[in-house]
């Protein structure tokens, strides 16, 4: 019950701040939105990229980015060393403050998706593989928000030190769609961001990497190693946030 009283009066700071509110709803929800609208022209690619923009957008503004923002916010204004005073855990301080997020994030999730099958989207091939994806996207995302403070000494900074994940991810992602060899595949599948986009991709349309349509037990077995890449990604993530962590404002 405190976790969720913690949830509930974050995602009540959530709301008040306009900053964050456009970032992490607005602007992703709009562009979202309009990608949705461009439908299969947007970019020159089919619905399957159209979704995994969307998805991947998500996952970077309203769940890394915020993360980041969020917790550097609070480590800095003594919230989150006036909260492990009390009777919260340090776990329990933490997923009241980062769960809010990640719920943002998969509702955010689920409504593009909608609004890409409203505007003429067909409907997921895989949707299991699909939410296994998504699933996975906000767990190495949030992972990765919170290491990021790690180096981020104001929530100002965080607009400097999220640049290289983002866009390190943006570009793998992109690279997923664009790989014309099975050696340009395995690079963009290995990055950050790049097996997530290719488990949404594969989920969406059931198609192997080279625009192949494969059965249900073909497309686990080829969406393997993106899975693979990304829990590893995620699990480092997660250890560098555990290990690293800052409770109290950097010096």
């Amino acid at each position: 019950m405190r976790v969720l009283a913690l949830g509930g009066t974050e995602l009540k700071l959530l709301w008040r701040n306009r900053t964050v509110m456009f970032m992490a709803i607005a602007f992703p929800l709009g562009l979202g939105g309009y990608m949705a609208y461009q439908g299969t022209s947007f970019g020159g690619g089919g619905w399957g990229v159209v979704v995994t923009l969307q998805i991947m957008l998500v996952l970077l503004m309203t769940v890394y980015i915020t993360i980041t923002t969020t917790l550097t916010a609070r480590r800095q204004d003594l919230f989150l060393k006036r909260l492990r005073s009390g009777e919260l855990t340090d776990f329990g301080v933490l997923a009241g403050t980062v769960g809010p997020v990640l719920v943002l994030g998969f509702a955010q999730s689920l409504v593009l998706a909608i609004i890409a099958m409203a505007a003429g989207a067909p409907i997921p091939v895989n949707p299991l593989l699909f939410a296994v994806g998504v699933l996975i996207g906000l767990a190495l995302f949030a992972a990765a928000g919170m290491a990021s403070t790690v180096f981020t000494k104001t929530p100002e900074n965080a607009q400097l030190t999220t640049l290289p994940i983002f866009m390190v991810a943006a570009g793998a992602a992109a690279s997923s769609f664009l790989a014309d060899n099975q050696v340009a595949h395995w690079i963009s599948i290995a990055l950050p961001g790049g097996g997530v986009a290719e488990l949404l991709r594969t989920g969406w349309l059931g198609v192997t990497w080279d625009g192949k349509s494969v059965g249900f037990v073909d497309q686990l077995v080829s969406a393997g190693p993106a899975a693979g890449a990304s829990l590893l990604w995620a699990v480092l993530a997660v250890y560098a946030a555990l290990r690293w962590f800052r409770w109290e404002p950097r010096s």
